[in-house]
């Protein structure tokens, strides 16, 4: 006897619909919060629904995206929140808040947020609202979600910048209180900004002497480190936590080093200015300057960083010895939140606004004692 199988077709049962998951109420909710507390809940509910999503497993990537991008903006969203409520103490601190019986610790525990939790929300905030958006464009040409750990390394380089800006305002606060009790504004300052009257013999190819005495009066190493302003050295009207940036050319660099530790600063690091232009030297005729750079403490790093080395036509060449005004001004964008009763300038060649000037060419009345 022959037995025929009858051929059978597979049938794969249809995918069940998934069940849709409506959140625009809650992303409208979330555009009006403010308070930590009101975006804290929106977040959770938004964790909920997409906990429950991703579990059941009838939802694509593209089905799951609205809900994962609210989120990454609510954590966002609560981090600016509570930025604003610990301003003063940068993203990640928990130090009291000014004017405030209320510390930030005490905040979290009436959220229920855990300080890791509240430190990563903080730093994923610093993030300025057009990359986060980016972002987003990003992750959907990859056809991937956004978490958590890929807004924090995009976010990294603004909270770092952020930490800098809110210890400089720190850094700040503690100078001006300082100096509030000292006349003239003299100190302590946090930036101490100078070029020193060095004495030192300079050559040409003719053998003739070019000496910084026929412009200015000059002063020895000892002379530096002693002198006085309104009855204190340079050592006294720096804070404890401070930085130093001193011109010396290249054949007195050593010397410098030597003055800036005599003063109770350590060197780190330098930067040149390129003058465009030979001038006079005993073995290279020099073409550039140093402006070395020394620390007292830990201050914090600058805000914004430059190139080591000056050049172009904004970087002019004065009178005698003077330096080019835009170094000045790199120095403030270094560190935005001094004023002149933070930051000075000693041996200056004049007044400038917003700094405290100090030397023989400042004004009379701040000639050295």
């Amino acid at each position: 006897m022959i037995v025929r199988w009858k051929k059978t077709q597979l049938v794969v049962p249809k995918r069940k619909p998934a069940p849709p998951i409506k959140i625009a109420p809650l992303q409208r909710a979330l555009e009006a919060a403010v308070d930590p507390a009101e975006i804290k809940e929106i977040a959770a509910q938004l964790d909920a629904f997409e906990s429950y999503m991703h579990d059941c497993g009838l939802y694509s990537i593209e089905d799951m995206r609205p809900i994962n991008e609210t989120r990454m903006r609510a954590r966002w969203k609560l981090g600016r929140a509570l930025a604003l409520v610990a301003r003063h103490a940068g993203p990640g601190r928990g130090k009291k808040m000014s004017g405030s019986p209320t510390s930030f610790r005490a905040l979290l525990a009436e959220l229920g947020l855990k300080k890791d939790a509240a430190v990563e929300a903080q730093r994923i905030g610093t993030l300025p609202e057009e990359k986060l958006t980016k972002a987003f464009e990003q992750w959907r040409a990859r056809s991937d979600l956004l978490h958590y750990s890929d807004l924090l390394l995009i976010a990294k380089p603004y909270w770092h910048q952020e930490l800098r800006r809110a210890t400089h305002e720190r850094v700040k606060a503690e100078g001006e209180a300082a100096s509030a009790s000292q006349p003239q504004h003299l100190g302590p300052f946090p930036l101490i900004y100078l070029d020193p009257p060095w004495v030192f013999e300079t050559h040409t190819p003719e053998m003739t002497h070019r000496m910084p005495d026929d412009h200015y009066p000059t002063l020895s190493d000892n002379e530096i480190v002693a002198v006085r302003f309104f009855g204190r050295t340079i050592r006294q009207l720096a804070a404890d936590v401070s930085v130093m940036l001193m011109w010396c050319t290249s054949s007195n660099m050593l010397r410098a080093c030597s003055v800036m530790e005599r003063l109770g600063f350590t060197y780190k690091t330098h930067a040149v200015w390129d003058k465009q232009k030979i001038g006079t030297g005993k073995i290279f005729r020099n073409q550039h300057e140093m402006l070395l750079y020394g620390s007292r403490g830990d201050p914090p790093m600058p805000v914004e960083q430059h190139s080591s080395v000056f050049s172009g036509e904004k970087f002019e060449r004065g009178r005698h010895s003077a330096k080019p005004d835009e170094v000045r001004r790199i120095i403030e964008r270094m560190y935005p939140a001094f004023d002149e009763s933070t930051r000075v300038e000693i041996f200056a060649r004049g007044q400038i606004p917003g700094w405290t000037c100090l030397g023989y060419e400042a004004t009379a009345s701040h000639r050295a004692a």
